[in-house]
């Protein structure tokens, strides 16, 4: 039987936390909300959370450079923010700083649990969690990125996620339209063109190592990950 799914809800608004936490705790996830970033550290450590879902603004801090800690800490961890700012320049320090999309408020409570169902850690078969390609494997499980059976490095949950997505994928294009409903849901291409960028060049950093593998970019219509073997 899975474990449930994990929620750390992080927002000043007490009445909204508790309003969250009643409506998720009655549909089956297990919950804890906070108002404040105090202590949130030892939260993480103990809780466990499947994923955390951030405000943007939390009082007199700032979630997003919060967020920053928390991913570089705990890297297998999904972060969504939650915001009444739509400017789209804090849409793209959200997304920049690894929170995987960035919902506004108000929102509907159906519109944050398919977020978090799409985006929550989700258990991956213990017995055979590796993808291995090329001189390179990937721990479904951990995150954990592996060349020639030595650890290269705890990928972020954007990185796997999008490097899954290419691996089922191999050798056949990924539409830009694929990648952005897998890894952001409905969100602008425009808004997310320097985050697609950004990921795409981290991924091609971690993988060339590898002469046999390449992430090609396929103009006008996406990516490609090429696999010889």
């Amino acid at each position: 039987m899975k474990d449930k799914i994990k929620v750390l809800f992080v927002d000043d608004d007490t009445d909204l936390g508790n309003l969250i936490s009643s409506a998720f705790t009655s549909l089956g996830y297990e919950m804890h909300f906070q108002n404040s970033l105090y202590g949130i550290d030892q939260v993480i450590n103990e809780f466990s959370p499947s994923i955390i879902v951030l405000d943007v603004e939390i009082g007199q801090d700032n979630g997003i450079k919060k967020a920053r800690e928390i991913i570089a800490e705990h890297p297998t961890i999904p972060v969504l923010f939650v915001s009444s700012h739509t400017d789209i320049s804090n849409i793209s320090e959200g997304i920049s700083a690894g929170g995987l999309n960035y919902i506004r408020k108000p929102f509907d409570l159906k519109e944050l649990e398919t977020y978090i169902v799409r985006f929550a850690k989700k258990e991956v078969d213990a017995d055979d969690p590796i993808t291995s390609f090329g001189l390179y494997a990937l721990n479904q499980l951990s995150n954990e990125l592996y060349y020639k059976n030595n650890l290269l490095k705890s990928l972020s949950p954007l990185e796997k996620n999008a490097l899954s997505l290419f691996l089922k994928h191999k050798n056949n294009v990924v539409s830009q339209e694929l990648l952005i409903n897998t890894l952001w849901g409905k969100q602008d291409a425009k808004t997310l063109e320097a985050s697609i960028h950004n990921l795409i060049s981290k991924l091609r950093k971690n993988l060339n190592k590898d002469k046999q593998i390449a992430i090609i970019t396929i103009k006008n219509k996406g990516y490609l990950i090429e696999v010889r073997e």
